[in-house]
């Protein structure tokens, strides 16, 4: 089953079996529409969700006592790709894009290895013949992302303009 990570566990809280959730996806609310979860590949059902300012926590069937709580910290929470939220036009999984192809005018850049989050743009790492190479995932230098064929095409110049060389 094709599962997507939407988040980790960083810590236990309190006694009852509650955990601290640090989110990898931008919408916090989808976390209150979970009825199971993944960790390590063994199904969880979800019991309770609270979004608080301070962060995400969650607590499963199962898991009762701090010291449950605490075998999962660290552990990646997986849900079926069927159960992710549906994503706007131009907007991307990043499952979905590690691997692509990265052309510009139809010559081969390299391979799309990474994404870093930032908080004005992702930045797209690419392995290209020269070394890593980043650029902002912005509409000026992606010009079209096609995940069926694991491809992504570029505007050339912008990548003149942009790209930065890991050192």
């Amino acid at each position: 089953m094709d599962r997507l990570t939407i988040g980790y566990i960083s810590k236990a809280q309190g006694v009852k079996g509650e955990v601290k959730i640090s989110p990898l996806t931008d919408d916090a609310g989808r976390f209150k529409k979970l009825k199971n979860v993944y960790l390590d590949g063994k199904a969880y059902a979800v019991k309770s969700v609270r979004i608080l300012p301070n962060g995400i926590f969650m607590t499963f069937e199962g898991i009762s006592d701090r010291n449950g709580a605490e075998l999962l910290r660290d552990k990646e929470i997986q849900v079926d790709r069927k159960d992710a939220v549906s994503l706007p036009k131009d907007r991307y999984f990043i499952v979905d894009v590690v691997g692509c192809e990265v052309y510009a005018e139809g010559e081969r850049l390299g391979k799309l290895t990474d994404v870093l989050q930032y908080g004005s743009a992702d930045v797209y790492v690419i392995s290209t013949p020269k070394g890593n190479a980043m650029i902002p995932a912005i509409d000026r230098i992606i010009k079209q992302v096609d995940v069926e064929n694991k491809k992504v095409l570029l505007d050339k110049d912008a990548w003149n303009d942009l790209v930065v060389y890991e050192d």
